[in-house]
């Protein structure tokens, strides 16, 4: 581990990437803010052996960074490099992105990395007072580029969205000639054509449990025409919900229709009923612990009775189409279960990816159309 600041003029972050560039076939930056023009910094280094460089930053909705981003951008894509066949040059969109990281690879390894506070700008790399740490650990680095490319949100805008967007922000600006830095009406995002608002995308990974959980009990159905479209839902149950942690993924189902009603993440961890809540609403005395939940597919939820996403004629396809695999985390092939009173079965990742699949092809292809 070797630590490098911009206080050393001699080894500062500018220089030190500029060196590992010329020493790798594939980088990838990751940083929030970028330079104002990557041609100065691109300039004078050998790009030869480079067959892959990927960029991944940030593009907020109302932000006024998006005009200087697209600007930015769009030196980027007008680099000489970004027209060659042989390589593949990459823009990729995290919102929630805040911290800064450099990867450079070899023959498709890791070689070294770069975890740090600077963010790809000539101030981040030179002159402000900025720490970071170079790392050759494979398997670490690997673990954190496995991460971050998990966590984007649009990815592969081509050379011609950037175009785009910035034809875009020279309109917005001459309608607004005075608009200051400051919160703007404009989402640059919903004009790419992989977009898709952040709500509605599920990363899936062994971090997070997925749960199948009913709605309703046999002498209450859920009705038909109950709409499952909020943007919040209290998921409720009959004693406290043991395993259910923050960001699991709730997939809900509706007693008696047997079909299903929603997706959810959880957002709180298992919260009981006050006297005062089982005062106002007795039903609540049965089912008194409950978990906050973020409605992922509210889209869908407006429509479920319209689509015939049975939870039992799911499990059936899949096992058809995955015979050696398991619907239940515990290795089961039967959701049996439920019937024994269960008010949650966890679910493989497999199955609980098969069946949120279908209700996204289904959800985001209406949400789409309507953000369009």
């Amino acid at each position: 581990m070797i630590i490098i600041n911009n206080l050393e003029l001699k080894v500062n972050h500018y220089s030190r990437i500029k060196e590992l560039v010329s020493e790798c076939e594939e980088m990838i930056i990751v940083s929030p803010f970028l330079m104002s023009d990557f041609k100065a910094f691109f300039n004078d280094i050998n790009l030869d052996s480079i067959n892959h460089i990927q960029v991944i930053t940030t593009l907020k909705p109302k932000s006024f960074d998006q005009i200087n981003k697209v600007n930015s951008l769009l030196t980027f894509v007008e680099l000489p490099i970004f027209d060659n066949e042989n390589v593949e040059c990459k823009i990729s969109i995290n919102n929630k992105l805040h911290g800064k990281i450099y990867i450079f690879k070899k023959l498709k390894s890791p070689f070294k990395a770069i975890i740090t506070s600077a963010n790809f700008t000539d101030s981040g790399l030179s002159y402000n007072h900025e720490w970071g740490i170079e790392i050759s650990n494979i398997s670490e680095i690997k673990s954190i580029e496995a991460s971050i490319i998990n966590s984007i949100e649009i990815d592969n805008i081509s050379k011609s969205e950037i175009y785009k967007l910035h034809e875009i922000i020279n309109k917005y600006l001459e309608e607004k000639p005075n608009v200051e830095i400051r919160e703007i009406d404009l989402n640059l995002s919903s004009y790419l054509s992989s977009y898709l608002p952040s709500n509605l995308m599920i990363h899936f990974d062994d971090s997070v449990n997925y749960w199948l959980k009913p709605i309703g009990v046999t002498e209450y159905p859920v009705e038909t025409d109950r709409k499952f479209d909020n943007k919040e839902y209290d998921s409720h149950f009959s004693g406290r919900p043991t395993g259910v942690k923050i960001n699991d993924i709730l997939v809900c189902y509706g007693v008696g229709t047997g079909k299903v009603l929603s997706v959810y993440k959880a957002i709180s961890l298992p919260l009981k009923a006050s006297e005062e809540d089982i005062k106002k609403e007795d039903w609540k005395e049965r089912w008194s612990w409950y978990i906050k939940c973020e409605n992922l597919t509210s889209i869908y939820g407006s429509k479920w009775s319209t689509h015939n996403l049975n939870i039992g004629l799911l499990a059936k396809d899949y096992l058809k189409q995955n015979k050696d695999n398991y619907i239940l985390a515990n290795g089961s092939i039967s959701l049996g279960g439920l019937n024994w009173g269960k008010d949650k079965l966890r679910l493989s990742t497999e199955f609980a990816r098969f069946i949120i699949d279908k209700v996204l092809s289904i959800n985001n292809v209406k949400a789409y159309k309507i953000h369009r």
